[in-house]
């Protein structure tokens, strides 16, 4: 296959990253990849082979602030930010002459899970979506630190705030890691660290930090509250002992999605079941997506 580079407009911010089509002729059925926070649109080339096979198309860009993209300050991750970004994507794909404009699938791995459900809720462009392992509410974002941490977060964040409109530079965290005293990490459990290994030493544009600004970010969101209006086929992919994202939320989140629906369990915790599994999950993503944005053409 030969992969297209691509950079994407989105309100003055040039987003970059590459289009596989598959072989054939044109115009195809396209899906997004999305990883999850902090992972570059590097990471997500390798998973392009079920779907191209399956005669889809894949994007994948990184998002702003990021990677290969524009945008200031680095390594901030703004889901809401994003996902208006993935709509002016949608827009994109929808003009571009290797593209079924309605055919459009979405698929994404925790926070670009959750950047899913978000822009499927809003956007009927799109026609089905496939998420894994999503979070859907800030709140549980909040517990993933001990309380004299969060503590110290809360009061760090307003305080970057009024810094960098002072003009000062962002206040940075690493992403994974072992805490320490005055350097919180994001994630610390042994998982999750050993995925951030392979992807320092596979991913070269993977960067183990993230904005401060970036957990304020995350803390605002509540995908959850717009399960109602996902009215498109949606394949939900969870882990069963998932407490990055907590699994009983993403579930009763999906009880609330109307059909139609599949859902999908793996044994494991957040990371586990993409280490142990997804090689499956793809083909199954691939499989799903191949029929269901078939049968979605108008």
């Amino acid at each position: 296959m030969t992969a297209h580079d691509v950079e994407i407009d989105a309100e003055g911010v040039t987003l970059r990253g590459r289009l596989f089509p598959p072989d054939g002729d044109g115009p195809y059925p396209v899906v997004v990849l999305q990883g999850g926070l902090g992972g570059p649109a590097e990471s997500m080339y390798p998973l392009v082979t079920p779907f191209t096979d399956a005669g889809i198309a894949c994007l994948a860009y990184d998002h702003r602030n990021t990677g290969l993209s524009d945008g200031e300050p680095r390594q901030q991750f703004d889901p809401w930010r994003q996902c208006r970004d993935l709509r002016h994507v949608i827009t994109w794909l929808r003009m571009h002459p290797l593209v079924d404009g309605d055919r459009i699938g979405l698929w994404g791995i925790s926070i670009g899970g959750a950047n899913t459900l978000f822009v499927t809720a809003l956007d009927k462009r799109v026609r089905a979506s496939v998420v894994l392992i999503p979070p859907v509410s800030g709140i549980s974002a909040r517990r993933l630190q001990p309380a004299d941490t969060m503590a110290q977060l809360e009061a760090r964040i307003p305080a970057d705030r009024e810094a960098q409109y002072r003009g000062e530079p962002a206040q940075v965290m690493r992403l994974h890691g072992i805490p320490a005293p005055d350097d919180p990490v994001m994630f610390s459990d042994h998982a999750g660290i050993e995925f951030v290994e392979q992807m320092l030493k596979n991913v070269p544009s993977f960067r183990n930090a993230i904005t401060l600004s970036t957990l304020d970010y995350l803390f605002e969101m509540e995908v959850t509250a717009y399960a109602e209006r996902i009215t498109q086929p949606l394949l939900m992919v969870l882990a069963e002992q998932d407490t990055v994202a907590p699994v009983d939320e993403a579930k009763a989140m999906y009880d609330r999605v109307p059909e139609p629906k599949v859902l999908i369990e793996y044994p494991g915790e957040h990371y586990e079941i993409l280490s142990n599994h997804l090689p499956e999950i793809l083909q199954r993503s691939a499989d799903w997506l191949a029929t269901t944005l078939r049968g979605s053409r108008t």
